[in-house]
């Protein structure tokens, strides 16, 4: 099947906005991350709260669009299924990060759920370099900034 260059934008700003929303509804669940966060002891590093929203969109863009490169990639369906699950699952631990952490104050419930995630990015990095090496690319962000959150996460747990 042929796809026309205006269905390729819409899944492309389709993929994106999926991708923005589901992240906003998380961060939406979670409650008042910003009043949570600068509540918390901070560890070093910590970025001020504004950084935050800055980077999770900017990324969720990113995500967004190897989502979009993923589904259109001619690849076998097998590959594609595969990167497809990895890429679903990934988007519900991040998903359910914020609830768990911010919106249940459980951090050290969060730290296994984060490492989980980070797991599951290398995975979507490995699986997708195979078949679609763009939408590899585009999860290299993602991960420095969760492996990031991770050494938050974990320090959070500690002092908190």
């Amino acid at each position: 099947m042929v796809i026309k260059k205006w269905q390729h934008v819409a899944l492309l700003v389709g993929m994106v906005v999926v991708v923005e929303a589901i992240g906003g509804l998380s961060a939406f669940l979670a409650g008042d991350i910003k009043q949570i966060y600068n509540q918390l002891i901070q560890p070093p590093l910590s970025p001020p709260d504004f950084v935050f929203g800055i980077v999770w969109p900017i990324l969720y863009l990113l995500i967004g669009v190897a989502a979009y490169l993923l589904l259109v990639s001619q690849h076998h369906a097998a590959a594609k299924k595969t990167n497809l699950l990895l890429f679903g699952l990934q988007l519900f631990v991040n998903f359910i990060w914020s609830i768990v952490f911010f919106g249940g104050n459980l951090y050290w419930i969060g730290v296994p759920i984060i490492l989980v995630l980070d797991a599951l990015v290398i995975a979507c990095i490995v699986s997708f370099r195979r078949n679609q090496l763009w939408a590899s690319y585009l999860m290299y962000p993602y991960l420095a900034w969760i492996m990031f959150a991770t050494y938050l996460t974990i320090a959070v747990a500690i002092l908190n």
